[in-house]
């Protein structure tokens, strides 16, 4: 059988203001085109399918319609629940896309409760053993439904491991074996673009914890693309377009991974063409106007380097690059030493921060509105 991994699409997320729903629409038409391409029987996705626990009905449609498009090729989806995906909002669905050949799971359940798929192709059976996102504060219950019978340990990372362990015991020689799961594996190199909460301890889980019996390990919640040394070939779809600056410079792709019993997978990394490109670029006005052909449509975060304040530079900066997202200004500053600042009233400091900033006065509005915070916020602690 023949299978896509892809992952962490955040359909929904904004960037700086900035909507991502028309690329979101090209890279999946892009990957519908390369799972008919790659003749794929299926497609599966390892969770964030949404950036909100309540996305948008545009997201909503953009995402269903993906899966309506397997639907109409003859393609199966499996897909697992990721932490920013309302398991709720996806279990409403799943009676419905199940009957499709597109099997939703947004939450851990035992291997007898839906913790196994089993697809069938000309005699060969795939076992796809699913764990979506566990929170921690659901960690006893989860342990609980996997099986009492097991002795689970306190820490957070040790059981979801042992989860792993449990969803892929009937992994055998005669069947295709494949594990999914969003988790943060220890090591792993992350973005700055994923929740920081959600990639540290306790949420690392050791990659030694995973099956040796498994044909592929399809891993989500990390961004970038990557490989993970395990027992079995285990890789990170990471998203499929650049989300943040964080991921600037990433080479986005999807994995197609052609698996029989009793023979290792080829795994094949196709990459990924549709979505804007995000960039970090530096210079002075005058360098950043001579290259401002070179940028094309690509998102820009700017850093301008000047020889002191320059009021209104970032409207300038926009002037000559209207996708300039981000300004920072880059010039020598002189530090005030800390027992000074210390003592510096608090209104000036607020100034000396905006002048630092934006290269220019604050605004009196803004002024009066910071005095009546602090006044309202000192009198809170009185």
């Amino acid at each position: 059988m023949r299978f896509l991994h892809t992952s962490d699409w955040h359909v929904g997320k904004m960037l700086r203001g900035r909507s991502r729903l028309e690329e979101h629409e090209a890279v999946h038409a892009e990957i519908i085109d390369i799972a008919v391409r790659e003749k794929v029987d299926c497609v599966l996705v390892t969770g964030d399918l949404f950036d909100s626990y309540a996305p948008s009905p545009d997201a909503e449609r953009l995402v269903y319609n993906f899966f309506a498009e397997l639907v109409a090729r003859g393609i199966l989806g499996i897909v697992i629940g990721g932490n920013h995906d309302h398991p709720k909002r996806l279990a409403a669905i799943r009676q419905l896309v199940d009957r499709l050949g597109i099997y939703i799971r947004p939450e851990p359940v035992s291997p007898k409760s839906g913790g196994i798929i089993e697809l069938r192709k000309q005699g060969e059976v795939a076992k796809v053993a699913v764990l979506p996102f566990v929170a921690e504060k659901r960690i006893v219950d989860v342990c609980r439904m996997m099986g009492p019978e097991h002795t689970w340990y306190a820490e957070y990372a040790e059981c979801v491991g042992q989860m792993c362990q449990v969803l892929s015991a009937s992994f055998s020689a005669e069947t295709i074996n494949i594990l999914l799961a969003h988790i943060y594996v220890h090591g792993a190199e992350t973005s700055g673009s994923e929740r920081e909460i959600h990639v540290a301890q306790p949420y690392a889980v050791s990659a030694q914890r995973f099956p040796s019996t498994a044909h592929y390990i399809g891993l989500g919640h990390l961004h970038r693309p990557q490989q993970v040394a395990a027992p079995s070939p285990t890789r990170y779809a990471g998203s499929p377009l650049q989300l943040d600056f964080g991921e600037h410079g990433q080479d986005k792709s999807v994995a197609v991974v052609d698996a029989q019993p009793r023979k290792p997978a080829k795994i094949e990394i196709v990459e990924l063409k549709s979505g804007r490109k995000l960039r970090d670029i530096i210079g002075t006005l005058e360098e950043l106007q001579g290259r401002s052909q070179e940028y094309g449509d690509d998102f820009l975060r700017v850093t301008v380097k000047t020889a002191g304040p320059v009021p209104g530079i970032a409207d300038r900066v926009r002037e000559i690059l209207p996708n300039a997202l981000d300004v920072r200004i880059d010039y020598p500053r002189s530090q005030t030493p800390s027992r000074t600042r210390k003592q510096m009233p608090p209104e000036t400091l607020f100034q000396e921060f905006y002048h630092s900033q934006h290269g220019a006065v604050a605004p009196e509005a803004l002024m009066r509105a910071f005095r009546d915070l602090y006044e309202e916020a000192t009198s809170a602690a009185d």
